[in-house]
């Protein structure tokens, strides 16, 4: 991220950035520190001797320089504001920030540092420090946001800054060269995405949501985008799972084109895994792709399906198998916003969560059989797993984002879930219960072939249960209807269903030769 600091002189540009640099372990930078070391010269001395009209241009190829950068604080000169090009420059990518005081503390300020400031080398220095920011004010105003320095340190001011931008949330990163994301994990951070969505500098913006979710959240949201000055559309899908298809993704590319969506557009997947899906689905198809963010508002998609870049919609043959690998450009996870969750959503999700620790992390499993009713209820320990699933799924995407080889790793228990939730037209099982059946499955068929101990897949079942989770196919689904589901899952290649499958707690392996009638005497043990 990038965080510009535009304001007069004397306003605390300086100070408050090195505070953010501190703060944020980010690199700073000051314009006019680097303008003089480059010529050797005071900035005073510039001005007198080559003019100020020889200083701009210095200027706009500094700004042009360092705008390019990320993971930076800019301190600006107080003039940089004055140049429409200076302002592209450093608003791409990233956030300007208005330092403001009044010409009074201005002048103190000023007085107190020392050192010569050209512009104020007059009679009346008050009376140029109105005069120039009467003139500069619209310019100033073009800023994302402002912060008055007239009363606070330039501490206090840096932690406002950090506060605004929900910078003091858990930031997992996924580092994908130039397309990495931050994925934001906070409390009460949704009221703050306006502001971060303004680093994308989008003609428009899309909120897509269903007509659940939306009633909850969506007056908040579209107050705060108001208060920025974001252009939005607002477009619902109906809520659940039969309807991520293509008549829906059609409907939405539908209302894209009436809204006039450039290829700058941006749109906001507002839900669970169905939003956040289709959303994705259709952003990387409008115009051959547009950006887009994910604010996921169901623990499974907080953990999951937000994060990775896998999109799709369904078709009745199949559960995802049309679909692109499409990353989104930030993910925010507010975690209150499952609190508003139905007990069974919830535990749909803890399902995904179990998964990362079956299949990377024994330290998560173990943490998720000590601390249940810390989890369940919501306590400390809800943040601690989401984030380390997060770490989990975004350090494999950055080593295979495309699925070739150790991504697969993270459809532990899909294999089964995606065929039971075939075999019931999506209707029957939230996602991360037919996942919570399809890994107790999947363990049993790992001691079944002799790589798994009884034990840890009774272990694994437990835990399950214990985050009050269905363990078993119901015995109305017969196994022929299963195993035809399985062999369309998209995972099947060369006619091989690939299973992931439990070598440990915390380790897993992908096996592609595991007999069609081993499959079978599982699944008639299963559901008979």
């Amino acid at each position: 991220m990038k965080i510009v600091l535009t304001g007069f002189m004397g306003t605390g540009k300086t100070s408050v950035g090195r505070e953010l640099s501190r703060k944020l372990s980010y690199q700073f930078i000051d314009t006019d520190v680097l303008i003089e070391e480059r010529e050797g010269t005071p900035i005073s001395i510039i001005f007198k001797k080559k003019g100020e009209d020889y200083f701009r241009k210095l200027e706009q190829a500094v700004v042009e320089e360092v705008s390019l950068m990320s993971d930076v604080i800019i301190a600006t000169g107080g003039g940089v504001i004055k140049n429409r090009k200076n302002v592209e420059n450093l608003g791409r990518r990233g956030i300007l920030v208005w330092l403001k005081a009044d010409p009074e503390i201005i002048l103190k300020r000023v007085m107190t540092e020392g050192g010569k400031r050209p512009l104020l080398e007059v009679e009346e220095p008050l009376e140029e420090i109105n005069k120039l920011l009467a003139a500069r004010k619209p310019l100033y105003e073009q800023a994302d946001a402002a912060v008055d320095t007239n009363y606070i340190t330039a501490e206090e001011a840096a932690q406002e800054i950090v506060e605004m931008l929900a910078l003091d949330s858990q930031t997992v990163t996924v580092a994908l060269g130039e397309r990495s994301y931050d994925i934001i994990i906070g409390s009460k951070i949704l009221q703050k995405l306006s502001l971060r969505l303004k680093e994308f500098r989008s003609s428009k913006v899309a909120i897509v949501s269903n007509k659940t979710v939306f009633p909850l959240y969506g007056d908040a949201l579209l107050k705060s985008l108001d208060e920025y000055g974001i252009k939005f559309e607002v477009i619902l899908i109906p809520d659940g799972e039969e309807y991520k298809d293509f008549t829906w993704a059609y409907n939405i590319h539908g209302e894209l084109l009436k809204a006039k969506f450039d290829r700058n557009g941006l749109l906001v997947a507002l839900g669970g895994g169905v939003v956040g899906d289709i959303t994705g689905f259709v952003a990387s198809t409008y115009m051959r792709g547009i950006r887009y963010v994910q604010v996921p508002t169901t623990l499974l998609a907080q953990v999951d399906s937000s994060v990775g870049g896998k999109t799709g919609v369904n078709h009745p043959l199949g559960k995802n198998m049309i679909g692109t690998f499409y990353q989104p450009s930030l993910v925010l996870i507010d975690v209150d916003t499952i609190r508003t969750l139905p007990k069974g959503e919830l535990s749909a999700g803890m399902a995904e969560i179990i998964k990362y620790g079956v299949i990377a992390d024994k330290s998560l499993f173990n943490y998720l059989e000590n601390n249940r009713e810390n989890i369940l209820s919501l306590g400390d320990g809800i943040v601690h797993v989401i984030k380390r699933s997060c770490e989990i799924k975004a350090e494999i995407v950055s080593k295979d984002e495309k699925e070739a080889g150790l991504r697969a790793i993270l459809n532990f228990g899909h294999t089964f879930g995606h065929a039971i939730e075939t075999a019931t037209d999506y209707k029957r099982f939230l996602h991360g219960e037919a996942v919570a059946i399809g890994m107790c499955v999947a363990a049993d068929l790992a001691v079944q072939i002799n790589i798994f101990k009884k034990k840890e897949a009774q272990r694994i079942r437990n835990l399950v249960e214990q985050y009050r989770l269905p363990v078993i196919i119901p015995d109305n689904i017969n196994s022929s209807v299963i195993i035809n589901a399985m062999e369309l899952d998209k995972k099947v290649q060369a006619g091989k269903i690939r299973f992931v499958l439990p070598e440990a707690i915390g380790k897993v392996r992908i096996e592609e030769n595991v007999d069609r009638e081993e499959i079978k005497k599982l699944l008639t043990a299963a559901t008979d």
